[in-house]
């Protein structure tokens, strides 16, 4: 899973970062890292989970070969490989670890802000570039991967759970948003940008956020869902039922790259039964499947997930 987390102000120090990225640990048992710089008021921090790569060469913060770029990555990039042979193909790239955090940060070096068109994946990346002193994060099309931030009298600081930036704010000067209490209570969720703290915002799905040294702050958006919906349709079942299965076995195949075991989540329901099926149907090894179960019969699916 992974953690990030970070700040750029000279409000802190290394002390605060490792406070905060250590509120991080359970997304990240197997190893932590740091970068700051106390003249720029940089600090980036990472815990890390072991996916891809598990040797402590692909640990993080990974810095570019150029040496000009340092990055925290959160998340996972399914086609990492064609990239990097992409990179190989425009800048004689040659990986020195397996890991897609070093695919990435060398894709940034190539094309700029464009390189996150080409991430299939889902992610929260932080990247400072220090020679002109810009820290840019990047969120994924959808929002899988999450990123908090706080911005108040200069003091820029971000993470991936709010409880790592309230080590920084005291939570006397946090308030709480209202309407984000009532739609958590009626959804589960705080919508869009909002956290639950006023002072806290979540970096919207699909955009990329730079601050620069003198502090001003841009949101870009560079991927939008209603620019990607057509009102072409596929009326024959036969081929619609095609393309689907291909398009649910291609996605699931790609998420199956790893280092480590794998398993799935299966609740019994129709998505995760569905994963599961084509998962154990592409693997030449025996799926591993997880599931909880409730003494209350109206959420209790372990029967269901047994059948499975």
């Amino acid at each position: 899973m992974c953690g990030v987390a970070g700040f750029f102000t000279n409000k802190y120090n290394l002390d605060h970062l490792k406070k905060m990225t250590t509120t991080l640990a359970h997304r990240g048992p197997d190893a932590d890292g740091f970068y700051f710089d106390e003249q720029s008021g940089i600090g980036l921090g990472h815990r890390r989970l072991s996916i891809l790569d598990l040797s402590s060469e692909a640990n993080q913060p990974f810095y570019s070969n150029c040496q000009r770029y340092v990055m925290v990555l959160n998340g996972e990039i399914y086609n990492y490989k064609e990239i990097a042979n992409e990179l190989g193909t425009k800048s004689k790239f040659i990986p020195k670890t397996s890991s897609d955090t070093e695919v990435v940060i060398e894709a940034f070096c190539q094309w700029g802000v464009d390189f996150v068109n080409k991430l299939n994946g889902m992610f929260s990346i932080a990247i400072w570039d220090k020679q002109t002193e810009d820290l840019l994060l990047f969120r994924d099309r959808i929002g899988i991967k999450p990123l908090y931030y706080y911005s108040e009298d200069c003091n820029f600081a971000f993470a991936s759970e709010l409880k790592a930036i309230i080590e920084l704010v005291e939570k006397k000067n946090l308030t709480t948003d209202v309407n984000s209490v009532f739609n958590f209570l009626n959804l589960g969720y705080t919508a869009g940008e909002s956290s639950i703290f006023n002072e806290i915002k979540k970096l919207p799905s699909g955009s990329y956020l730079k601050i620069t040294k003198d502090k001003v702050i841009e949101i870009q958006c560079y991927w939008d869902i209603k620019t990607k919906v057509t009102k072409e349709l596929i009326d024959d079942e036969v081929i619609a039922k095609k393309e689907l299965k291909n398009k649910i076995t291609a996605a699931v195949e790609k998420r199956l790259v790893s280092d480590v075991p794998l398993g799935t989540f299966l609740s019994g329901g129709i998505d995760s039964s569905l994963v599961s099926a084509v998962a154990q149907d592409i693997s030449e090894q025996p799926i591993d499947t997880f599931c909880i179960g409730f003494e209350e019969n109206k959420f209790d699916e372990s029967t269901y997930a047994k059948k499975v």
